[in-house]
């Protein structure tokens, strides 16, 4: 007989959002069960709802923390999803980068993860648990989407204790899906100001700079300019920013650092002349950053990167997001 197993909530944890991101690099988007056996992802494109699925019962404010009732347990060889509330507009597809804010639920205890984990989803199967992303895709933005997941598309036999989920445990994902990221930015062009260095910068389609350094030396202070204006909110000190970013030696021309071609990294900071830089500014701003040593690298450099001590390094920097600190 089903037993049903209701679930208060309690506050946010911060350690249920660091298991949720991927060791050792914070900056990235989610990734659940990063130091777990690599599941077998035999969750479709877009999951159908099932009789686990359609037996919880979800209340609550999209972006907050929801009541679940749930008549488990429930042991299920396939993912079931349902959408509790439909969002609207396109639905999100892979590739795609989403806000959303999580709950887990031990689908064979009844047992909750403590808190409800707010965070950035790349969808793709190499940034995101199989059972999650069947679970969001296919959603609209304003959609809150239940998941029933078997345990080999969720933590598998490692299970994940931090978050009540044991070995061979299938889960419950109780997802809001808030908004679509912009993995660019997308405001006004600005022109470089009269007497900025000859820095050449082409972009293409999918926002990704060439940037072709001058031959002169570089100057000896940081400089900064837009290259598009956002109309998004300002960045304050403190805040927590998403973006993406090229950054270029002068000395050698080369690029020893990009999130192109991975992912927008959520960051405290970068270097302080490009804090600098993407502090005041809006969101869906682009900037070109030259940053001298004692701004950058300082005396140590980056010998890892090819930096050395001397060296002058260029970003070109897409602000997409900004988070204020907790209160």
């Amino acid at each position: 007989m089903r037993r049903p197993t209701r679930l208060p909530f309690g506050v946010v944890i911060a350690a249920f959002a660091a298991v949720l991101l991927v060791a050792g690099c914070a900056a990235r988007p989610l990734v659940l069960g990063a130091a777990s056996p690599t599941p077998t992802a035999t969750a479709p494109a877009c999951a159908e709802p099932g009789e686990a699925s359609d037996a919880v019962v979800v209340y609550g404010d999209l972006g907050e923390a929801p009541v679940i009732t749930a008549y488990g347990p429930f042991s299920v060889d396939r993912v079931e999803r349902t959408v509790v509330v439909d969002g609207t507009g396109e639905p999100v597809v892979r590739g795609d980068l989403v806000e959303v804010a999580i709950t887990i639920l031990n689908a064979t205890s009844g047992e909750r993860a403590p808190g409800t984990a707010s965070a950035r989803v790349l969808l793709s199967e190499e940034a995101t648990q199989p059972g999650l992303l069947a679970t969001i895709l296919c959603a609209s933005p304003g959609s809150r989407v239940v998941g029933v997941v078997p345990a080999e598309d969720a933590f598998g036999s490692a299970g994940q204790p931090e978050l009540a989920i044991g070995p061979d445990d299938d889960l419950v994902f109780v997802v809001d899906v808030l908004a679509l990221v912009p993995q660019q930015a997308s405001g006004t062009p600005v022109a470089l100001p009269e007497g900025f260095p000859a820095i050449d910068i082409d972009v293409a389609g999918d926002g990704r700079p060439s940037v072709v350094i001058p031959e002169s030396d570089p100057p000896g202070t940081l400089l900064s300019a837009t290259l598009l204006e956002g109309a998004g909110p300002v960045v304050a000190a403190g805040d927590e920013f998403l973006i993406q970013f090229q950054a270029i030696n002068w000395r050698t021309h080369d690029v020893f650092d990009e999130t192109w071609g991975d992912a927008p990294r959520s960051l405290l900071t970068v270097l302080p002349g490009v804090d600098t830089a993407i502090i005041g500014r809006p969101v869906g701003s682009r900037v070109v950053v030259i940053v001298p040593p004692a701004d950058g690298f300082g005396a140590t450099g980056a010998p890892s990167s090819g930096i050395a001590a001397t060296d002058t390094v260029v970003y070109v920097v897409d602000i997409l997001a900004t988070t204020q600190p907790p209160v």
